[in-house]
């Protein structure tokens, strides 16, 4: 739902003439060694880069690959570390050039990409640093270059290149996993216009009554619906469109499940399967545009409508739990946007942050306490629950951070700092969302937990935005010059990307992410921790994208 809010800042600046040339020349690079990717693939392009190499290069080269350190199933990871220092000729440069994919590929370079997102500039002197992603056959390479240039007028010139330790992902089979969908799924899923077509072509068609989410911000749930050992599958959709709820057979396929009592047309946001009325069946929770409604397993997957909380119409993650170990679930509804003063409907619009890296005018989280025979009371205030629940929130998680015994809550927000909530014995929470490492936020979409260091303690996954030009730009000094030290690293905290929490007991989180190389996640919206390869580590998969750019070949 969000654009880079922190590139339109810089922007404003670079309008304003600061960091003109730096960007100007960071473009300059970014084509530079764009063209230098014309090397491995053999086709014409990289004179560019010929002609912009001095006569003498310092080069830091690469080694030949280590032992795996991590092994999976069907796919293995090589560190490809940094070998000696070299001054180098144009000739030998390119002669490097060419052979470096065979260091750690046996194959030709199918696709390269460079992002420039670290520039200095110095007088004549440009120091910059680029991501760098290269798949040849069924090897992927990703490392961080460092480059030093000079210029001479209008012209630039490379003079050192430290690659940096990079790592070789090696797939045996080519992939890890394998797209099953349409073979899993009914064959008529296969033409559904339903299922097939993009959220903007049907906004176009849709009546604006059934409020359909221009953003497309439609969760998934997997669950056993039915009782029969098998995981089901319901999709939530836009206004406008029925939910679809599809059943597992022995042979692993789905077919649809007809009349359901859960094929609502109402925007649905997210959906929970849960016993919630103590039978041991699954009931239905949906986060809808006409509010949050419950709905009562019969058996066997068929539901009915016990009731709806019409007044929460902007509900987005929900988490469950028996925070107060009264033998019932309750629920905490994220609701990521407000009523507006004029009453006016918000859901589906951009949101105007205030301000935009610590804002305070999103919507009222909730949190229900299950008082049995479908009664669902709302005990935000009484728990203390209302302490900074201000914010644009997108999920929540419970886990027992700190080791006694109950449930504390951890909430995701977006343009601004997280929440954190510790339980004290289901009688209340205290905000503890000042503690160290969760007080810095970003844009917070996503989150998952795991003992990832398996010291005993719960640690934090949260799924942010990344920006290369955000980080780019907010880390030069002109940017925000004048303005407090604390601004200026919020700021660039919003472009920084993932972050990883490390639980460090009663001294509260560390922010351990550029350590442990999770920043980078592109546009994160979700992840899941998982043990993938079955080594006894939880390891962690992540959920991004967004609008498709012009440029292919970019990160």
């Amino acid at each position: 739902m969000k654009i880079p809010v922190l590139l339109c800042l810089a922007s404003w600046s670079v309008a304003f003439g600061q960091g003109e040339q730096e960007e100007l020349w960071a473009s300059r690079v970014g084509e530079l060694w764009k063209s230098s990717t014309h090397i491995w693939d053999g086709t014409e392009g990289s004179d560019e880069f010929h002609q912009t190499l001095a006569d003498d290069v310092e080069m830091q080269t690469s080694g030949t690959s280590e032992d795996p350190i991590l092994k999976g199933a069907g796919f293995a990871v090589q560190s490809l570390p940094i070998a000696e220092k070299k001054h180098l000729g144009k000739k030998d440069v390119i002669e490097y050039f060419s052979a470096w994919p065979q260091l750690w590929a046996n194959s030709k370079v199918e696709r390269a990409k460079f992002k420039v997102v670290g520039v200095k500039l110095n007088d004549t002197v440009l120091e910059t640093e680029s991501l760098v992603s290269v798949l040849a056959g069924n090897h992927e390479y990703n490392g961080r270059w460092k480059s030093r240039w000079e210029i001479v007028g209008n012209d630039i010139h490379l003079k050192e290149i430290t690659p940096g330790v990079g790592q070789v992902t090696s797939l045996k089979s080519g992939r890890i996993f394998r797209d099953a969908t349409s073979t899993l799924l009914p064959q008529d899923c296969q033409n559904d216009p339903g299922l097939l077509r993009g959220n903007f072509e049907w906004r176009e068609r849709i009546p604006a009554m059934f409020e359909p989410d221009q953003f497309g911000e439609n969760g998934i749930s997997v669950a056993d619906v039915n009782g029969d050992g098998l995981e089901d599958v319901y999709l939530c959709q836009i206004g406008g469109l029925r939910n679809r709820l599809w059943f597992q057979g022995e042979s692993g396929t789905f077919e649809e499940a007809n009349s359901s009592g859960l094929d609502v047309l109402d925007n649905t946001t997210s959906a929970l399967f849960l016993d919630l009325d103590g039978d041991r069946d699954r009931d239905a929770v949906l986060a809808t545009a006409a509010g949050v409604v419950f709905f009562e397993n019969k058996g066997s997957g068929s539901f009915r409508q016990r009731e709806r909380l019409a007044t929460m119409r902007y509900g987005f993650g929900m988490a469950a739990c028996d925070f107060d170990r009264d033998g019932d679930l309750d629920l905490y509804i994220c609701q990521y946007h407000h009523q507006s003063s004029e009453g006016k409907e918000t859901r589906g619009t951009f949101p105007q942050p205030i301000p935009v890296h610590d804002a305070k005018n999103g919507g009222p989280n909730v949190l229900l306490r299950n008082e049995g025979a479908w009664v669902f009371r709302d005990a935000t205030a009484e728990l203390n629950l209302e302490e900074g629940n201000v914010r644009f929130s997108f999920a929540s998680l419970w886990e027992d951070f700190d080791n006694d015994g109950d449930q504390d809550l951890f909430v995701v927000n977006d343009f601004g700092p997280n929440n954190y909530y510790r339980n004290e014995g289901g009688e209340k929470f205290t905000d503890c969302s000042d503690s160290p490492g969760v007080r810095d936020g970003g844009f917070g979409m996503g989150l998952t937990a795991a003992d990832f260091d398996r010291d005993g303690l719960i640690d934090l996954h949260i799924s942010n935005m990344y920006s290369g030009a955000g980080n780019r730009i907010a880390r030069q000094d002109w940017f925000r010059s004048g303005k407090s030290e604390e601004l200026r690293t919020s700021l660039l905290q919003l472009a920084r990307g993932n972050t990883f929490l490390s639980n460090l007991g009663e001294k509260g989180f560390e922010d351990r992410s550029n350590e442990s190389g999770i920043a980078m996640g592109r546009w994160s919206w979700a992840s899941l921790a998982v043990d993938f390869n079955n080594d006894s580590f939880e390891d962690l998969l992540v959920a991004n994208g967004f609008v498709t750019g012009k440029e292919s070949d970019d990160l």
